[in-house]
């Protein structure tokens, strides 16, 4: 599994990418808090970006275990978990299963279900059959944001895009189609911290909240400017919160 590393002190923050994304939507995050001393891995799940070619399942299950297995080959045997979009559905799945291995959880712009799984599983259908081209990717990253990133850093993302395995893409958004952690929330025992956009159609701030009513100790801090990705279009508010829960000084 291909990742990005950067060196500080103190637990390990492991941030996870959303669908048809990669770690570079987390590589500058990963730069600040290593600034703040945190240090952070962000891999590119099997089937996305330098690790389109690794074989499944690629399931929300199968890369919360795989990221058990990162972390093995690494050495760490506890880590703080950050998850934004699909990844933040991953890391609940991480928490689930591997519930001693989680220091503290942080979901960003996620949910615990999709609404309608029956539309959701439509439109991956779509997918099956769709051109994997530029006609396709630019409206799907464009809608990550709220408040764009420059004309750079969107092409970037979409070069992401484009990287992504179909198959494994297809399945993905299956998988997250039908996937749902919201009954066993409870279970999940770590400090928890969500962020959700205001303006996020996919998951909103309402989503936020039915996942801070179940996790014990959730605190949920809405980005007021923000749309699918936080740590991006409102970068010093997020980090404003994420650090100093990352740091466990809240």
């Amino acid at each position: 599994m291909h990742v990005i590393e950067r060196q500080g002190s103190g637990t390990v923050a492991v941030c996870v990418h959303g669908f048809c994304q990669s770690s570079l939507f987390w590589a500058s995050t990963l730069d600040r808090l290593a600034e703040a001393g945190i240090a952070g891995i962000a891999p590119d799940l099997p089937g996305f970006g330098e690790s389109a070619g690794l074989p499944g399942p690629w399931t929300l299950e199968a890369y919360a275990d795989g990221i058990a297995v990162l972390l093995d080959r690494k050495g760490l045997d506890r880590v703080s978990l950050v998850g934004g979009s699909m990844g933040g559905a991953v890391a609940q799945h991480f928490a689930l299963r591997h519930p001693t291995r989680v220091v503290r959880l942080l979901l960003v712009a996620t949910g615990a279900f999709t609404a309608d799984p029956t539309a959701a599983l439509a439109k991956a259908d779509q997918l099956e059959t769709a051109i994997w081209d530029d006609a396709l990717t630019t409206p799907m990253v464009a809608g990550f944001f709220h408040r764009p990133p420059d004309a750079a850093t969107l092409a970037a993302f979409r070069r992401v895009a484009g990287m992504a395995n179909r198959t494994a893409a297809l399945s993905a958004a299956r998988s997250n189609a039908r996937g749902r952690t919201l009954e066993r929330l409870a279970e999940i025992t770590a400090p928890t911290l969500i962020v959700q956009g205001r303006h996020d159609k996919a998951r909103t701030p309402e989503h936020g909240a039915e996942m801070a009513a179940r996790i014990p100790g959730a605190r949920l801090v809405v980005l007021e400017a923000s749309g699918h990705t936080p740590q991006i279009e409102e970068s010093e508010a997020f980090l404003a919160v994420a650090v100093p829960f990352l740091k466990g000084q809240v």
